[in-house]
């Protein structure tokens, strides 16, 4: 049955309705309709002399031609910000059809792609003008970009005010600093109920694993400035009656509170507050009010190499699959545990070794294997993790009447899918097809077919090569020492090292 969306004019998908907030001081008022213009028109030559370039030289030639630069980039901007927005779709049901083409082509996360087809929509329907001066090449791209960012709180009715007053600013002329300055003064008019919410409704705590990937990760807690400093208020000072603590127990020689890793009774003195609170957050029980909290139904999964467990290498190991952790923390972590569970892999190509279990519901060792096949869900740009939340889906439907006549329960014929992609793909909206070369090829309502590989362990491969060349090293020391047994050679004949291209400082590793 072949599935279609039908299409909606830019004008008609307006960003969705939000509930009603309390009336600010402003509401049902117009913002002021501030004059903003430069003092001098901003020109090549302008810029030239205030910067100082001699006339006819190479910066000069090069300020000019990245003057004119913006020009073009502006416009090739608007022109990108129309085509998108002919692509959104605000529905519950189908919102992500559309957003899965733009992650693909693009190349970038599906929630970067709804958020560039929302602001898409933003730019012809709520800010028509100010988009038509981009078209122009009236202001940069970075800046129609900040102006997309920072409405992205307001009504479209708010947007709209915005965009008058923004379009009859001088933006051909005006510095970069102004029209920030300017832009917040406008938006800040609106009151921080319109901007942002209230502090009430911010309330929210965010896990971040941060860019770096250097084993990591923070967790951000927003909510009303009271709330917060309060909390702050009270860690600071369990933290202060802890270290207090700690110090009268390594002067009585006692049990040390909160001691981590046992660091406060190896160096003799009381951890600092930092630790401490850190400590405090991390190791004290969470109240719930008396409601039970069932324990969590998957462990984490810690992939480590086994010659990084070894010693012989520092290839890195992963958190569930997706987030590199380095080799001594992964050593440290497998250090604690009791149990270890073995994952086998093609040395060649790391891909997981399979399993043969002949039933409708996957084996846990199957659901171990999946986690491990898909960490996040299988959709391509998907980015939602699937290791603790999420569903194992059978590529080709499971035949509960006659399960030899297909559908199997095997891991050639699963991934794992989050809730929404699994109940589009159940609708018949997602149509995924695994390919004899272990791919899948993804049918994204009838308008589209992307074909996305399946997840390899990338170091895998990288640590046999390791292997492969000490054994040819291996190999090469027992010709020598049959030749210096033989009497062919002196002791002073050293071989000459294997040439290896991953010795250049200027290589990366393939991982």
């Amino acid at each position: 049955m072949e599935h279609r969306l039908a299409r909606r004019s830019p004008r008609e998908r307006l960003p969705r309705k939000r509930l009603p907030r309390e009336r600010t001081p402003h509401e049902g008022t117009e913002p002021p309709r501030r004059v903003v213009r430069a003092r001098t028109p901003l020109t090549p030559d302008g810029f030239i002399a205030r910067a100082q370039v001699e006339p006819g030289s190479f910066e000069a030639h090069v300020s000019r031609e990245l003057f004119s630069t913006h020009h073009e980039e502006a416009r090739r901007y608007a022109e990108q910000l129309r085509k998108l927005a002919m692509l959104w779709d605000d529905t519950d049901e189908d919102g992500d059809t559309y957003a899965i083409l733009v992650a693909e082509a693009r190349r970038i996360t599906l929630n970067q792609a709804r958020t560039a087809l929302r602001d898409a929509c933003t730019a012809v329907t709520c800010l028509p003008r100010t988009l038509a001066r981009l078209e122009a090449g009236d202001l940069p791209a970075s800046w129609f970009e900040q102006l997309l960012r920072r409405v992205r709180g307001l009504t479209p009715d708010q947007c709209r005010q915005l965009d008058e007053r923004v379009a009859d600013w001088d933006l051909r002329n005006i510095r970069s600093d102004r029209f920030s300055r300017e832009l917040g003064m406008l938006i800040t008019w609106f009151g921080s109920h319109a901007v942002q919410g209230t502090p009430a409704e911010q309330r929210d705590v965010a896990l971040d694993t941060g860019p770096v990937h250097d084993g990591t990760a923070r967790l951000s807690i927003t909510g009303p400035i009271h709330e917060i400093l309060d909390v702050s208020h009270r860690l600071d000072a369990a933290a202060r009656a802890v270290q207090r603590q700690q110090r009268h127990a390594l002067e009585d020689d006692s049990p040390i509170p909160f001691d981590i890793d046992g660091a406060a009774a190896r160096d003799g003195h009381p951890l600092t507050l930092a630790a401490l609170r850190y400590a405090i957050l991390t190791r004290s029980m969470l109240g719930t009010g008396g409601i039970e909290v069932p324990g969590s139904r998957m462990r984490l999964n810690v992939v480590v190499p086994a010659m990084t467990l070894l010693g012989e290498s520092e290839a890195p190991g992963t958190i569930d699959g997706t987030i590199p952790l380095p080799a001594p923390m992964a050593r440290h972590l497998a250090a604690g545990e009791s149990t270890w569970y073995r994952i086998l892999t093609d040395a060649a190509d790391g891909a997981y070794l399979p399993l043969p279990p002949k039933r409708y519901s996957p084996t846990p060792a199957m659901q171990e294997h999946l986690r491990l096949l898909d960490p996040v869900c299988a959709v391509p740009g998907c980015t939602r993790n699937v290791c603790t939340v999420g569903e194992a889906d059978h590529i080709e439907e499971y035949d509960h009447a006659h399960p030899e006549r297909g559908g199997p329960t095997s891991l050639e014929n699963l991934h794992r899918l989050c809730w929404k992609h699994h109940d589009m793909k159940t609708r018949g909206l997602l149509d995924p097809v695994r390919e004899p070369d272990g791919s899948t090829t993804w049918s994204v309502a009838g308008i589209a077919r992307l074909n996305a590989r399946q997840n390899r362990d990338l170091v895998t491969p990288y640590i046999a090569q390791e292997l492969q060349r000490s054994w040819e090293i291996y190999e090469e020391m027992l010709v020598w020492e049959e030749g210096r047994r033989r009497g062919l050679l002196h002791d002073d004949d050293d071989p000459a090292p294997l040439e290896d291209p991953d010795d250049d400082p200027g290589s990366d590793p393939p991982y």
